[in-house]
C-alpha cells in the first residue's frame, strides 16, 4: 500500500475522551434579539395581529396596505382621576329668572297675548344679548323689592346694578341704531321704564332717573321709545315684535269722539281749562299744541269709568302729545302743567300695576308746587278727583 491510513485508537484515559459538557453556569449564551413589545399600536395592525410601528397619524403597515390606521388615545382615563371643579352657577340670576318667568312677565298686562310675549319670545331675546338680560333681571329684582319687604334693600341695589350695567352697554349702541340691534333696545327702553316707574318710592331725586328740573324723566324716556318705532328703513311691527306692538297700538289708539259714558265731569272741567288757557295764550302754534292734548285727554275720559285700563292706553297720551308737549312741560309752562295735572287722573288708575303705585298722585303733587297761586286754581278738578283738595 503506497499510503495506510494510521487509525489511533481511543485511549479512555486521554482528556480528548472526556465528555464535552459543561455546568450551566459555565456555558455562554447567544445574546437575544431586543423585543419592544406594542402596547400603543393601531386598531388595525391588532386586528391583524401584527406588529406595529407605532408611527402616527399613520403606521407603516396601514399605508403599505393602504388602509385606515385607528389610534385610540393612548390613556382613555387618567390613573388619577382630576379633581372636580366646583360649579360656578349664579344662584341671584337663577332665581331672578326663575321669579320673572313664573311672576313678573304676568304683572305687565291684563292682555294674554302681551303676556305671552313677555314670557317666551322676550326671554328668548334677552338670553341672546347681554344689556337686555340685565335689564330684565333688574326689573325681576325690583319686583321682588315689591314682595318681599325683608329683602327690599337687597333687591333694590339689584336692580340698580343691574340696570346700570345694562344701560353702559345700550347707551353706547343707542347712539347710532343699526337694524340688527333696534328690537333689543326698544325692548330695553321698554324695561327702563319699569325700572324708573318702579323705583321711584326707593330713590331719591338727583339719580337717573330725574330731570333736573320739576319732573321725574321717565315721561321723556316714553318719547324716546316712541321714536324708535319712527325709524327709517327700521319697521319693528313686523319681526319679533309684532305680536306686542300690534296689541299696544291697538290699545294706544285715542278714538276720535268720546264714548257716551264718558265722565260729563271731565269733559266739562277740561272745557272750563282749555278756555282760561286761550284766554291766557297769545301764540296761536302754542295754542294748537294745548288744544290737541286737551282733546287727547277729553277722548280718553270714559276710561275713568272702568277699572280694567291698560298701561298703554294711558301711555298712548304721551305718545300722542310727546314732540311737541313735552318740551313745554320740561319748561314747566304753567299751561302745560296744568294739563299735565288733568293727565295725572289717568295715571291714577293704573294702581293696580305694582310698577305704577301713587304715581298719579305723587306727580299731581309735584305739579301743584310748580303752579303759582292763580294757576293752582285750574286744577282743582284734578285735586279733588284725588282726594287732594284742600
Amino acid at each position: 500500500m503506497d499510503h495506510l491510513t494510521t487509525v489511533r485508537p481511543i485511549n479512555s484515559n486521554s482528556p480528548a475522551s472526556e465528555p464535552s459538557v459543561l455546568h450551566a453556569s459555565q456555558r455562554q449564551r447567544a445574546p437575544r434579539r431586543a423585543h419592544r413589545k406594542t402596547r400603543a399600536g393601531c386598531q388595525t395592525c391588532k386586528r391583524r395581529k401584527v406588529k406595529c410601528d407605532e408611527q402616527r397619524p399613520s403606521c407603516a403597515n396601514c399605508i403599505r396596505r393602504g388602509h385606515e390606521c385607528e389610534f385610540f388615545s393612548e390613556r382613555l382615563t387618567p390613573n388619577h382621576p382630576a379633581p372636580i371643579a366646583p360649579l360656578s352657577l349664579n344662584m341671584l340670576d337663577l332665581r331672578l329668572m326663575h321669579h320673572f318667568t313664573n311672576s313678573t312677565y304676568a304683572t305687565f298686562s291684563r292682555h294674554q297675548t302681551i303676556r305671552s310675549f313677555w314670557k317666551g319670545p322676550l326671554v328668548s331675546m334677552a338670553l341672546q344679548c347681554d344689556y337686555l338680560m340685565c335689564a330684565l333681571l333688574a326689573t325681576s329684582a325690583l319686583h321682588l323689592a315689591h314682595n318681599t319687604p325683608e329683602e327690599k334693600d337687597f333687591y333694590i341695589s339689584t336692580a340698580l346694578r343691574y340696570h346700570r350695567a345694562a344701560s353702559r352697554e345700550a347707551i353706547v349702541l343707542l347712539a347710532d341704531i343699526k337694524k340688527e340691534s333696534a328690537e333689543e333696545l326698544f325692548m330695553f327702553s321698554v324695561l327702563t321704564i319699569v325700572v324708573a316707574l318702579g323705583s321711584h318710592q326707593e330713590i331719591a331725586e338727583g339719580s337717573p332717573f330725574f330731570a333736573n328740573g320739576s319732573f321725574p324723566e321717565w315721561p321723556f324716556l316714553i318719547q324716546g321709545t316712541r321714536s324708535l318705532l319712527d325709524l327709517p328703513d327700521i319697521n319693528l311691527r313686523e319681526g319679533r315684535l309684532s305680536p306686542f306692538l300690534a296689541e299696544r297700538i291697538q290699545t294706544c289708539q285715542c278714538k276720535e269722539t268720546g264714548s257716551d259714558d264718558a265722565s260729563t265731569s271731565m269733559i266739562k272741567a277740561l272745557g272750563n281749562l282749555e278756555d282760561l288757557i286761550a284766554w291766557n295764550t297769545e301764540i296761536e302754534d302754542t295754542m294748537k299744541i294745548y288744544r290737541k292734548a286737551i282733546a287727547y285727554l277729553r277722548d280718553m275720559s270714559d276710561m275713568l269709568d272702568t277699572s280694567d285700563v291698560e298701561t298703554s292706553d294711558v301711555f298712548g297720551w304721551i305718545y300722542s302729545v310727546a314732540d311737541d308737549f313735552l318740551p313745554l312741560l320740561r319748561a314747566s309752562k304753567q299751561e302745560a302743567v296744568a294739563i299735565f295735572a288733568y293727565f295725572c287722573v289717568f295715571l291714577n288708575r293704573l294702581e293696580t300695576y305694582w310698577w305704577m303705585r301713587n304715581w298719579g298722585e305723587q306727580l299731581l303733587r309735584k305739579a301743584e308746587s310748580v303752579l303759582d297761586s292763580e294757576h293752582k286754581l285750574w286744577i282743582a278738578w284734578p285735586m279733588e278727583e284725588l282726594g287732594m283738595h284742600r
